[in-house]
């Protein structure tokens, strides 16, 4: 066994035993890690974060990265109070100071900060940490420690805040996003880097605009459901994709005309490395029997996997509906599984304990 396979397998256990959802349906929900949770956009864009609560103000740490080889990871911390223009910004990990900003200093840097395409800034005041080696060393002091406290200067002479982030999670966190972005073992693991050559992540290229789709992709969009009648800013906000495919041809996930209170629709479209292109229907289950359906509700493109995912909103919380999970086979998309919930109760959303409508029940293995 090569050493990066060792570092595989002892990363997997290490997150399989963290995760506070290891007993959850698999692929309905993702792990969770303590405070921290994990999740990857549509093009591969992956973060840990943790949202903790001091009294009324909130603060959301977050570590994003790209899904390129030489990106590094960034840190952003965002905050629902409002910061002034003067004062200082201050991190401490149990206690030792790791870096105080000067805000003015910090508001003046956030232009140089690249962010990722596909990643979405959460409400409020956020900031890009220093990247580079201040990235580095929170990173590695974080990963060391108990408790990262973030000091927030006083407002209209108020009193500073100090919002305490349990560091418990972090690390089996991050080590969940090197898995993911297949970085175990390679000099750019966050977590125990190793000596192999860093590669692309799994991702696919982010549409922020119908220009970019190519005329014959266009043309069934236009064509279909009045796809094409969507205002271009909230296209753009859609996180659509292109799937490059092993083949040279692309799978295009894209929105489907303006989104509900809910729900945004998409469609699918394969073209082929000669530009010819094709709508890609889904199957989906009925009382009756399978059917076969153009439209996939809040697309999630998983990159790592191949798969595509649907989830169709009864309400606003989400605690009822309809959960579709696809894999991509070359030529479509193979339903694996879907899942229902008839009774909207204004409950917490659990997918994981959704009725399976496939497979079916009495189905044969």
């Amino acid at each position: 066994m090569t050493p990066r396979h060792i570092n595989i397998l002892i990363s997997a256990v290490m997150v399989f035993f963290a995760a506070t959802g290891a007993g959850a349906q698999p692929g309905r929900t993702l792990p969770g890690f303590d405070t921290w949770t994990v999740d990857c956009g549509n093009t591969g864009v992956c973060f840990a974060s943790s949202l903790t609560r001091a009294q009324s103000v909130w603060v959301d740490v977050r570590i994003v990265r790209d899904w390129q080889a030489e990106v590094p990871p960034l840190v952003r911390v965002t905050t629902n109070t409002e910061l002034p223009k003067d004062g200082t910004l201050q991190f401490e990990v149990d206690g030792k100071t790791i870096e105080a900003l000067p805000l003015e200093q910090l508001r003046e840097m956030q232009p140089a900060v690249t962010a990722p395409a596909g990643f979405r800034p959460l409400g409020g005041e956020g900031f890009w940490y220093p990247t580079g080696p201040a990235t580095a060393a929170l990173l590695e002091a974080m990963q060391k420690g108990r408790e990262l406290t973030v000091r927030l200067p006083a407002v209209n002479g108020g009193d500073p805040v100090a919002v305490p982030v349990s560091l418990q999670g972090l690390k089996s966190s991050l080590l969940w996003l090197d898995n993911r972005q297949n970085r175990t073992g390679t000099v750019s693991a966050i977590v125990s880097p190793g000596t192999e050559t860093a590669k692309d992540a799994p991702h696919a290229l982010p549409l922020v605009s119908a220009d970019q789709l190519p005329p014959e992709v266009a043309a069934i969009w236009s064509a279909n459901r009045l796809c094409s009648e969507i205002d271009p800013a909230i296209f753009a906000s859609q996180n659509a994709v292109r799937v490059p495919l092993a083949d040279g041809a692309s799978l295009y996930i894209i929105p489907c005309g303006a989104p509900s209170a809910y729900n945004s629709p998409y469609v699918t479209v394969l073209a082929g490395k000669d530009g010819a292109a094709r709508q890609v229907h889904v199957a989906r289950m009925s009382e009756k029997g399978p059917m076969a359906t153009d439209l996939i509700y809040n697309a999630r493109w998983v990159p790592a996997e191949m798969e595509l995912i649907s989830y169709f909103k009864g309400s606003g919380i989400g605690e009822c509906g309809l959960w579709n999970r696809w894999s991509w086979n070359g030529t479509g998309l193979v339903l694996l599984e879907e899942a229902a919930r008839k009774t909207c109760d204004g409950t917490a959303p659990d997918l994981s304990n959704w009725s399976s409508t496939w497979p079916a029940k009495n189905a044969s293995n």
